[in-house]
């Protein structure tokens, strides 16, 4: 019976000093990943009030390449004006 008191006693010892390092080691791992879920929050944020859309960036794109076309074709008529 001592033997089994004995071994009881090593396995609680034992399990005592797993969680001793496995309780601070979750705990830190949970903050850790509470921390970088709000960091990650923020910048979706940042990114929503401060970044154009894709909507937005094809309405530029469009604007631009109607600029550049007519750029071009003011061009042509200079260059055909001259030759004559």
């Amino acid at each position: 019976m001592k033997e089994v008191a004995d071994w009881i006693m090593v396995a609680i010892a034992f399990i005592s000093l797993v969680l001793t390092v496995l309780v601070p080691l979750l705990v830190s791992l949970f903050n850790a990943h509470k921390a970088t879920a709000k960091e990650l929050s923020d910048h979706k944020t940042h990114v929503a009030e401060t970044y154009a859309t894709k909507t937005d960036f094809e309405k530029l794109t469009d604007r631009m390449e109607s600029r550049i076309k007519d750029g071009f074709e003011t061009i042509e008529k200079l260059l055909a004006k001259s030759k004559e």
